[in-house]
């Protein structure tokens, strides 16, 4: 009698380049996605297990790459951060182009494998994003 599998699961690591350097990938997305949702890159760092330090060199790096503020404080809020239009764009944009390369590398693998492979919901995306 043969122990019940799982189903596989599908990880991706998704980015683009420009110049062969790094111009938008997930990791910095998630960091504009977590300082929309708490209006504070401190705590965006924290829930994403990182160093307030390494986020603001992730974000500052990020702002050097495309050329652009991504994030902006917000007046009379002390340390209160939102997204530039500029940054909310870019997230938007690079989220939903990664949740549809996602959804086809899920499905043609499905095909491939003869099984459902299953999404890692490792960067907090679902099928509807």
């Amino acid at each position: 009698m043969s122990a019940k599998r799982s189903n596989p699961t599908l990880r991706l690591r998704v980015w683009i380049e420009e110049d062969q350097e790094l111009y938008i990938g997930i990791g910095s997305t998630l960091l504009l996605r977590k300082i929309d949702e708490l209006g504070s890159l401190k705590r965006a760092a924290e829930e994403l297990g990182m160093s307030y330090r390494r986020a603001w060199g992730r974000l500052k790096k990020t702002e050097k790459r495309v050329g652009t503020k991504l994030v902006t404080k917000t007046p009379g809020q002390g340390q209160r951060f939102g997204l530039s239009d500029e940054g909310r764009t870019l997230m938007e944009r690079f989220t939903a182009f990664y949740a549809d390369v996602e959804q086809y590398a899920r499905k043609r693998a499905s095909e491939v494998m003869g099984e459902e492979v299953l999404p890692s919901h490792e960067f907090g995306l679902d099928d509807t994003e």
